[in-house]
């Protein structure tokens, strides 16, 4: 049992943020007479490289360097297509999100159309929702400061195979994506940017399965309802994504664990888990 435990920590552990903090010169609620266009520039042969910083204290085996080479694959009137790298593997949390799916503009936004990947043992268990997201905007130059510019929540319902027994759970989710800020000027990955975009994106869900204890039926949570993933991503106007920090934490529900305890079962896994993953802009062009 503990082995799909732990593979239903790799579920929701998909991504990873750092909490240091950066100084603002100035702030604004709104932003110039720029477009969305200016800050997700998306001309042939433009290519953006990141440096990438993974980390856990938890989970050593996640600690790693990386850079990842992003790139306009391909453009169809406003719309455009990421790849990254050689594989088209990406590394970074916000460049994993982004390569996989579409971006589109009009004057004012920049919105994702796109999905997530299920891992094959993880669907092997029986998860077999649709992932997909459509219509998720982050960036909107019209907001105010804090607005949420997309959120949408989904319940569904599947049984996973636990050590050959079938356990209904039901997965409670929301995602959203909200404009935190807009800076005039803002220090980022040591350089000082003008008209500075900060958004922010975020997965919350919980999971609750059904299990039988001495011939009785009781459903308690595996995760009880929590952030599990949180991005801070920035815009800057001429240049696009400079950075992005993403912080996904996993902790297993008191009761589950409690439930594992007097049936025996050993977890030998972390109950709580924290992965940072750093994505710093290092170089970039803008070719048309």
């Amino acid at each position: 049992m503990k082995k799909n435990i732990f593979l239903i920590l790799c579920f929701v552990l998909v991504l990873s943020c750092n909490d240091e903090a950066y100084d603002n010169d100035s702030t604004g609620d709104s932003s110039p007479a720029l477009g969305a266009s200016d800050y997700s520039p998306s001309g042939n042969n433009a290519y953006w490289i990141y440096d990438v910083a993974v980390s856990s204290a938890v989970v050593t085996e996640m600690n790693f360097a990386a850079t990842d080479s992003v790139y306009v694959s391909s453009i169809n009137q406003n719309s455009f297509l990421l790849e990254a790298n050689d594989d088209g593997i990406a590394n970074g949390s916000m460049t994993i999100v982004l390569t996989n799916g579409s971006l589109s503009k009009t004057s004012t936004t920049l919105v994702f159309d796109g999905g997530i990947d299920l891992p094959d043992n993880l669907a092997d268990l029986g998860f077999t929702q649709d992932l997909s997201i459509e219509g998720m905007t982050l960036l909107d130059l019209d907001a105010s400061n804090n607005q949420e510019l997309y959120n949408e929540e989904r319940n569904f319902s599947e049984n996973i195979d636990l050590d050959g027994l079938a356990v209904p759970i039901n997965i409670s989710s929301r995602i959203s994506t909200t404009k935190i800020n807009f800076h005039e000027n803002k220090a980022l990955n040591g350089t000082n940017y003008t008209n500075v975009f900060e958004g922010e994106f975020s997965l919350n869900i919980e999971i609750l399965g059904t299990f039988s204890v001495a011939g009785i039926s009781q459903t308690i949570p595996i995760l009880d309802e929590q952030d599990v993933l949180k991005t801070s991503y920035y815009y800057v106007e001429n240049i696009g994504l400079v950075r992005a920090e993403t912080v996904q934490g996993i902790s297993l529900s008191a009761q589950l664990t409690t439930l594992l305890s007097l049936s025996g079962v050993d977890l030998d896994i972390p109950t709580n888990v924290s992965i940072e993953n750093i994505e710093e802009l290092v170089d970039f062009a803008l070719s048309d």
